[in-house]
C-alpha cells in the first residue's frame, strides 16, 4: 500500500471523527474502535469505504472490530488481503 493510500484512509476516519464531533489530532497508532472513538456504525461505513475505494472484500466470518481500531491496523489488513493499489 502507497503512502497515497495510507493518506486516503486517514482522511476518511479523520472526516468520520469530524462527524462524532471528535476534531482531536488523529495519528496512525490511535486507537478508534476500542477508545470508543468510532462507533460500530462507523466500523460499518469504514468497509464500506474499503470496498469500494480498494476493492476489498472481507468474509463476515473473519469479521474483527480490532483490524480497524487505528489507520496502521486498517491499513495492515489491507495489506495482507493484498491490496496495493487503488482500484477507482
Amino acid at each position: 500500500m502507497n503512502t497515497q493510500q495510507r493518506e486516503q484512509v486517514r482522511e476518511f476516519l479523520a472526516g468520520l471523527l469530524r462527524q462524532n464531533q471528535d476534531d482531536s489530532a488523529l495519528a496512525d497508532e490511535d486507537s478508534l474502535v476500542l477508545s470508543g472513538r468510532l462507533t460500530s456504525l462507523d466500523v460499518v461505513d469504514t468497509l464500506t469505504f474499503l470496498e469500494e475505494r480498494f476493492n476489498f472484500e472481507m468474509d463476515p466470518i473473519n469479521f474483527d472490530q480490532t483490524k480497524f481500531d487505528s489507520v496502521n491496523s486498517i491499513v495492515a489488513m489491507l495489506q495482507e488481503a493484498g491490496i496495493t493499489s487503488d482500484h477507482q
